[in-house]
């Protein structure tokens, strides 16, 4: 504005004092000034800034490659153009231009380019996938405006993004589990789950039996009930109970540091497992991805089971309001006969060692991990594990030293 003010009072300065060099002065100026006001104008039309991602999803500590795609698709050239691109604050970027914004968590990557006409421009960055989660891009704040700076425009570019970042696992040995029979004695295992589609004879029917297996012909012809039997199924199932809850009330929040090595333990034992040759699922008193339903993956071998596991357990972020004692006492209703049950947990209750315990007397393998971050408190299984061994339970307690996220440390006792 100020210099529209001094254009106009050089051409009427110019006017009362008969000066044809300011009145050629302050007609020059407003012509400037009306090209330039023309040229921003028209700076930010089809003018387009794209971001893309080397891949959606990432296992933790990779690097990605992100890139940013500057086009200028008009005849008039953009002699200046500024880009703030919001990128979440976990992620560290190798790149000198980041800024931090007001916002919480969050990070600017900000870039200064010029582009001729129909010119397109890309630059690369790089971004660590230190942090598991669901991770949002965006959005992109551009200015830009005339050659001599007069006049300035800006937009807004929505591009919502999200980056999915696997959380970190580990060999079982890192967590201080034997890497053979973690779970466990593994024919006991087999024993105990059977395949109902292979039948191996019939006895006569005990208490305790499934009616669902009665052999109603054998039955009959013997005149005493006869039960089937089954060959034992060839493959083992195991299912994951992750807790997300940390801390006994609810009021008190999370602890991140709690939950983000309770995350890593379960997608350790679901990678062992897995490559043991287990069936795997996984069960979480969390929402499921785009659901109001907890997590709950089914056993299964399938060449993509552990990447679902894997991407439930990223993605968890808000408690079902479900406790982990519900869920059990749920399940276990339901619960195929002889799946192995592992419970890691930074929690343990007296009404969750009474669940497993009664898990463990319906004939399942059952393991507890207790998960312990050094300084912070919550209950311990303590004094019960002595009885938890004694009565069948499987019990280790995982425990870091230093940093939970990271892992780089951990010391174990068992019983």
């Amino acid at each position: 504005i100020g210099w529209v003010y001094g254009a106009v009072g050089l051409v009427v300065a110019g006017g009362v004092f008969q000066a044809g060099v300011l009145f050629g002065l302050g007609l020059l100026l407003g012509g400037l000034l009306g090209l330039a006001w023309v040229w921003s104008r028209f700076c930010l039309q089809n003018v387009t800034v794209e971001r893309r991602f080397s891949q959606s999803r990432a296992f933790w500590g990779e690097e990605i490659e992100v890139y940013s795609a500057f086009t200028n698709d008009k005849v008039l050239p953009v002699p200046w153009l500024n880009v703030e691109d919001e990128f979440p604050g976990p992620l560290p970027i190798t790149s000198e231009d980041v800024s931090y914004m007001h916002k919480p968590r969050r990070q600017v990557l900000g870039t200064s380019i010029s582009l001729n006409w129909y010119q397109r421009v890309t630059r690369q960055h790089v971004v660590k996938c230190s942090v598991r989660g669901e991770h949002e891009f965006g959005p992109i704040q551009i200015q830009s405006g005339d050659i001599f700076g007069f006049f300035r425009r800006t937009g807004t570019i929505a591009t919502p993004q999200t980056l999915i970042v696997y959380p970190r696992y580990v060999p079982v040995e890192r967590l201080g589990m034997p890497a053979r029979q973690a779970f466990g004695d593994f024919k006991a295992v087999q024993h105990l789950a059977t395949d109902p589609l292979r039948l191996r004879g019939v006895r006569e029917y005990a208490y305790g039996d499934s009616p669902r297996y009665v052999h109603w012909k054998a039955t009959a012809r013997r005149g005493v009930m006869q039960t089937k039997l089954f060959e034992p199924a060839a493959t083992p199932q195991l299912l994951i109970f992750c807790n997300q809850e940390t801390r006994a009330r609810i009021w008190e929040g999370i602890d991140r540091e709690a939950l983000e090595l309770t995350i890593t333990v379960a997608a350790s034992i679901a990678n062992h497992a897995l490559e043991e040759g287990y069936m795997v699922g996984l069960q979480v008193n969390a929402f499921a991805p785009s659901s109001d339903r907890q997590v709950k993956l089914l056993p299964s071998r399938a060449p993509d089971q552990l990447t679902r596991i894997l991407e439930n357990l990223a993605l968890i972020r808000d408690w079902s309001g479900l406790s982990m004692e519900d869920l059990l006492d749920t399940e276990r209703r339901t619960m195929p006969r002889g799946v192995t049950v592992v419970m890691v947990t930074s929690l343990v209750s007296s009404e969750m060692l009474d669940v497993l315990l009664a898990l463990r007397k319906a004939g399942h393998p059952v393991t507890l991990v207790e998960v312990v971050v050094a300084g912070s408190p919550g209950e311990r299984a303590g004094g019960s594990t002595g009885a938890l061994e004694a009565q069948g339970i499987t019990y280790y307690r995982v425990q870091t030293v230093g940093k939970a996220a990271d892992v780089e440390e951990i010391s174990l006792s068992a019983g």
